[in-house]
């Protein structure tokens, strides 16, 4: 065997994966897995890096596993003075700006200072924010694949079926050490 059965099972184990899982994955049945498991089976190259393939996948950091879920918005309509009171209450530096649940842009404390010479209670978040945000990806993209975004943005939207459904901030990457 090109694996061994321990090593089979612990790499099987570590990437979350049932035996079933792993099966339907390789396009084998159960019973096959767990033969391999047990030392009874020599299996095919073929099949054995298939599961090195897909236990690898299976185990890699995907957005979905380090987003902060729902993360607080704020309505384009609403305004800048209760922006400042939501960041400042939850801690936060930013904001994803929504407008009839779709994502418009981020208000940030840039946005902010550059418009303290005017009534912030009388100026929309929606006309305070300067870009449309920061990049938008799916939560199921890797870590890796993400982390260059971070050259130049404080954070990334995650969508799930075009939906937001979290957030990661420079913040998400460093308690990781991945940054």
């Amino acid at each position: 065997m090109l694996i061994s059965k321990e090593k089979l099972k612990h790499l099987r184990e570590v990437a979350g994966l049932t035996q079933l899982d792993l099966a339907e994955a390789v396009g084998v049945t159960q019973p096959y897995i767990a033969r391999m498991e047990r030392g009874t089976l020599d299996p095919k190259l073929s099949i054995v890096n298939k599961i090195v393939d897909i236990v690898s996948r299976a185990r890699e950091i995907r957005c979905e596993d380090i987003m902060t879920r729902d993360p607080k918005t704020m309505d384009a309509r609403n305004s800048v003075a209760s922006a400042i009171e939501d960041m400042q209450k939850y801690g936060y530096s930013q904001l994803p700006v929504v407008r009839s649940g779709r994502i418009v842009g981020m208000i940030t404390e840039r946005d902010i200072i550059r418009n303290l010479r005017h009534d912030l209670t009388k100026i929309s978040v929606g006309a305070a924010i300067e870009s449309s945000g920061p990049p938008r990806v799916d939560e199921h993209t890797p870590i890796d694949s993400i982390l260059p975004l971070f050259d130049m943005y404080q954070a990334v939207l995650i969508l799930s079926q075009g939906r937001l459904s979290g957030i990661i901030t420079r913040s998400d990457l460093l308690r990781l050490g991945i940054s």
